[in-house]
């Protein structure tokens, strides 16, 4: 690896954390009453995002700690977002290169089916804690990620630089 991919990657690397870092604070700031059940699940958007692109640096260890982070902040059961953050971190990373290469409709469509099995994982585990929730719990965040996802991809991919490997002559 030469220097300036080094230096590429870290750049990737205080650019992915400061997402993080992002996300979190955006989960805990309240938001207008009217809004706050459609608000995106900031953690799982960065999630998948980073495992889309740097897979190899960010994987299921790091959806582990952000889905723990996640639990204490929201109050929940502790690792029911820790689950439900490691089965789509472990799907798109398994998947990311076809990711990459589905278009922007291809992509929200599957950013969509990867949100409802995130709140289905939530509600399946809530369902066995003996935990009630309105069904606007579970659906509103679905449709704030499928809003959310195309303004999210758009803004963070600016951010990054993505090597492309050079031939040897």
């Amino acid at each position: 690896m030469n220097k300036n991919e080094q230096i590429n990657k870290n750049q990737n690397r205080i650019i992915a954390f400061s997402i993080f870092a992002i996300a979190m604070m955006l989960t805990i700031i309240p938001f207008p009453e009217f809004i706050t059940h459609y608000m995106p699940d900031w953690g799982l958007m960065a999630l998948i995002f980073l495992s889309i692109n740097l897979p190899k640096e960010f994987n299921l260890s790091t959806a582990f700690f952000i889905g723990l982070i996640t639990d204490v902040i929201k109050g929940t059961i502790l690792g029911q977002h820790t689950l439900s953050s490691i089965i789509i971190v472990f799907a798109t990373t398994k998947y990311h290169l076809q990711l990459r290469s589905f278009t922007k409709i291809q992509l929200l469509a599957n950013i969509l089916l990867l949100s409802i099995l995130y709140h289905f994982i939530l509600f399946w585990v809530n369902g066995v804690a003996g935990v009630s929730s309105s069904l606007e719990s579970y659906w509103a965040p679905i449709i704030g990620n499928f809003i959310a996802w195309p303004i999210i991809n758009e803004i963070l991919s600016k951010y990054f630089i993505y090597n492309t490997p050079k031939k040897e002559v």
